[in-house]
């Protein structure tokens, strides 16, 4: 592997997303990382949509790493991953708070092998207080932490769901940026640390902006839409066929933005001379912008606003969007072969002039199982290997194990 980790090693028993995730991006800066799943598998590889029998989630946030399948529950399966451990920079986990430790994988446990790892957990609401044992799961923590509130149309109570994993891919981040910053420390004390993080910790970092508003303000955090609660106009207009997201934050751009719609005068409105008062008088904003915008085509508007310096942009959709020069030229998309098949991923979301990165396909689950013993010094004739599981697990079997967060 190439990367700015290269030579790092990284033990991730984690599943689902937000471990996983953390794990790929840790390979993708070139650490190597051992995925050790459960004999029942990674929840992930029958989440829908498939491909050839495998879930998209699980060969997307499995990336960049090695696979192996151990039976942490088995006191040989332990010992493996103990055996491991003593040779990784780095642990990462998920499992509900706890329940590690009653497997004898707690950081007191694998500190004792060694000193100088750098052990990551991840759980829900954090290792502590009355939700601590509590599952989680990403349409979860956003009903908790109020990211779903937040979303959503203008106007209205509603909450707005994404099922994309945003708050488990944010957690992911978070959790990156700790594990680097823990290594870094140890070159300065040569000793590694426990790195504790939350999906609660990481929903609050994402939505930190708008946490101020409420706390420092006063300001009730409400669904607006495309609404910008700073500024106005900025937000997403419909146009005789797509939506065209307009921004402006002073008042240049207020009265480029007046000229190009072709009504000069409305910049001395009275009501809506200031930003403060287009803010307070959102409603009067509109009636003049939506249908002036609902008269022409997109690619019109898109012309006349940058003609006039003001800042817009076309609704992507992502379908569309990934082909896109800006995005081929800079390899934002990464096609990779895999055991099930080619498909695309996301690409690197960084670039490195010294240490190139790269992306590589996810692993046969328990692919690299015996090789991985031999290498961190585990007899393979100890541990029972179970055979190599290629696609989905069957109905009756289907389910993340019960210690998993």
């Amino acid at each position: 592997m190439s990367g700015p980790l290269a030579g790092l090693r990284v033990l991730d028993l984690s599943i689902m997303a937000a471990g996983p995730w953390t794990g790929a991006l840790l390979g993708e800066l070139g650490a190597e990382v051992i995925k050790v799943e459960p004999p029942a598998g990674d929840g992930t590889r029958w989440v829908q949509p498939l491909q050839r029998g495998m879930g998209t989630n699980y060969i997307s946030m499995n990336v960049n790493k090695r696979g192996t399948i151990l039976d942490l529950k088995d006191a040989a399966g332990r010992q493996a991953a103990l055996d491991i451990a003593a040779r990784c920079d780095v642990l990462v986990q998920n499992f509900r708070v706890g329940a590690i430790d009653r497997l004898g994988l707690g950081y007191d446990a694998v500190r004792k092998v060694n000193p100088r790892l750098v052990y990551c957990s991840i759980s829900g609401f954090g290792g502590t207080g009355p939700l601590a044992r509590e599952r989680c799961a990403d349409f979860i923590m956003q009903a908790f932490s109020g990211f779903a509130r937040i979303n959503g149309s203008g106007g209205t109570e509603a909450e707005a769901f994404r099922f994309t994993g945003y708050l488990d891919l944010t957690t992911a981040t978070v959790a990156t940026e700790a594990i680097l910053a823990a290594l870094l420390d140890r070159e300065q004390t040569g000793e590694g640390q426990h790195v504790d993080v939350s999906m609660l910790e990481a929903a609050l970092e994402i939505q930190y902006n708008r946490v101020a508003e409420m706390l420092i303000a006063d300001q009730a955090a409400a669904p607006m839409g495309s609404q910008n609660p700073a500024f106005a106009p900025d937000r997403a207009y419909a146009t005789v066929d797509r939506d065209v997201f307009v921004s402006v934050r002073d008042q240049r751009g207020w009265r480029a933005l007046c000229a190009a719609i072709g009504q000069p005068e409305l910049a001395d409105r009275p009501e809506l001379a200031t930003n403060r008062l287009r803010v307070a008088n959102r409603e009067l904003l509109d009636e003049v912008l939506e249908p002036a915008f609902a008269a022409k085509p997109a690619i019109w508007w898109l012309r006349a606003l940058r003609r006039a310096g003001v800042a817009a942009g076309l609704g992507q959709y992502l379908e569309t969007f990934r082909h896109h020069g800006q995005v081929i030229q800079n390899e934002m998309i990464a096609e990779i072969d895999t055991r099930w098949g080619p498909v695309m991923v996301g690409g690197l979301p960084w670039k490195f002039s010294q240490t190139p990165c790269q992306v590589t396909p996810p692993p046969e689950p328990g692919g690299d199982t015996e090789a991985v013993l031999k290498e961190t010094g585990s007899t393979p004739r100890q541990v029972t290997i179970t055979s190599k599981v290629t696609g989905i697990a069957p109905p009756e079997t289907a389910a993340a194990p019960k210690e998993l967060a």
